[in-house]
């Protein structure tokens, strides 16, 4: 697949195709996504971006430079509330990765350190129900969780029934 910098949108509460949102700040893929009710993000890509941008999800347009993650990585998972946004693991190449940052979504600015996944990983996906994320799938079969308001290490939450990658989860509030 080749690096794009193309955002689309649709309207759910109707059928219908996408619509043209506006353009990155920067060609990607493989990048980890989180919001509040206000702003959209996009968290680092291919190849090891540590670009974070940020979109008003209300007004159409470009996005706009939010900040850096500490590391530059591909594959990111994100899990958030109204507040914070997690991005968790992802691929620096050769390996694995077991970085986990924290943004205020509201504010711009670099991410944080928030901890440390239990192991490295990459093709995950995430979730969350406003206070947990859990964060797992991909290249291992383990999943991990953490309180979103707080810093710290995830603790091992359980394990998918098989390992799978490149895959998506939901939640609900």
């Amino acid at each position: 697949m080749p690096d794009v910098n193309t955002i689309d949108y649709v309207t759910i509460s109707t059928t219908g195709d996408a619509t043209d949102f506006g353009d990155t700040s920067v060609t990607r893929r493989e990048a980890g996504g989180c919001n509040s009710d206000v702003r959209g993000l996009m968290a680092g890509g291919y190849a090891t971006s540590n670009v974070i941008d940020y979109i008003t999800i209300a007004t159409t347009g470009n996005s706009t430079d939010f900040g850096d993650l500490t590391v530059g990585r591909t594959y990111v998972a994100a899990c958030d509330n109204t507040t914070r946004g997690v991005l968790g693991g992802g691929w620096i190449a050769p390996s694995a990765n077991n970085t986990m940052d924290y943004v205020t979504i509201a504010s711009t600015g670099n991410a944080t350190d928030f901890g440390d996944l239990t192991s490295g990983g990459y093709y995950m996906s995430s979730c969350a129900n406003g206070i947990r994320g859990v964060i797992g799938g991909g290249s291992f079969n383990t999943l991990d969780y953490v309180t979103i308001q707080t810093t710290g290490n995830a603790s091992t939450f359980g394990n998918l029934s098989s390992g799978r990658a490149e895959t998506a989860a939901t939640s609900g509030d």
